[in-house]
């Protein structure tokens, strides 16, 4: 809520929910299921008002949210597109390496579908003051395109400068694709990251340019500087490759202690579409 305050956002709070008990009760006639799924969500509502009232005494326009819907990732991003999210707050947890391989996560489905920047939150995370570290890529090697960064770092300037806080800038690069002159890469990216940082006023004691892989680098920055908020892209991949390979948000969101904000580039289209009235859901006023 202190973002939300800064920021001067609308919120909204939302539980998306779906009761398959319920349902499987055959006996219940369309008329009775529908009120049932009202009522059912009603209950939701309510406990969400209570979270609401001391934040509405204290200035903040909020309102409450609840559906009938799922997955859980397509109610959250129909809910985003209805309201024409700003961002998308979630609270995350860890998740093992087993789990991550094996099964789909509803994080993992946000970072690869949700449209709007995706905000993934650590309730140990202080924001006062917070130190915002964005990872960006000048060279564009991961398939993202050069407006991502310009993305990235507007979005971390307007964070920052609401909370009072610096940003930081990243990039990990890998020398070894010139083994016989790694010099030369490192000149090339500096030289990259320089036009980047210039651009965007950063001083040279908050950018941080090194050789390495970024999933490793990114915590290990992270953590040095004290950051409250890590921001990245994700760009759009077939749902093959990202099975296999993943993104870099995804491969590294385990490991860091901060929050994580993640962009998509500029016109990117989610495949969960937003109905009037998608069948099944129930939207609860």
């Amino acid at each position: 809520m202190l973002v939300a305050k800064a920021l001067n956002l609308r919120v909204d709070l939302f539980i998306c929910d779906y009761n398959a008990n319920l349902v499987s009760g055959s006996f219940l006639d369309g008329g009775k299921l529908k009120r049932a799924k009202a009522g059912y969500l009603q209950s939701k509502k309510k406990f969400l008002e209570k979270i609401a009232k001391p934040y509405l005494k204290d200035g903040i326009d909020i309102t409450v949210k609840v559906a009938w819907d799922r997955p859980l990732y397509e109610g959250i991003i129909r809910q985003s597109l209805h309201s024409d999210a700003r961002f998308v707050f979630k609270d995350t947890h860890y998740h093992s390496v087993l789990s991550k391989v094996l099964f789909t996560n509803t994080d993992w489905q946000l970072i690869r579908s949700c449209p709007a920047p995706l905000w993934l939150v650590r309730s140990e995370v202080d924001f006062v003051d917070p130190v915002v570290l964005s990872a960006v890529d000048p060279f564009h090697e991961n398939d993202k395109p050069a407006s991502l960064d310009d993305r990235i770092l507007s979005e971390a300037f307007a964070v920052a400068d609401s909370l009072n806080g610096p940003v930081h800038v990243a990039h990990a690069y890998n020398a070894f694709k010139n083994p016989e002159n790694p010099d030369d890469v490192k000149a090339q990216h500096a030289a990259a990251m320089g036009v980047l940082t210039e651009k965007f006023q950063v001083p040279d004691e908050r950018t941080h340019l090194h050789s390495g892989n970024a999933t490793d680098l990114l915590p290990k920055i992270a953590k040095d500087i004290g950051a409250s908020l890590t921001i990245m892209g994700a760009v759009s991949r077939s749902r093959i490759k990202n099975a296999v390979i993943g993104s870099t948000a995804e491969n590294v969101l385990d490991r860091l202690s901060s929050d994580v904000l993640v962009i998509k580039p500029q016109g990117f289209i989610s495949p969960v579409t937003f109905k009037p009235g998608p069948n099944g859901v129930v939207y609860a006023d």
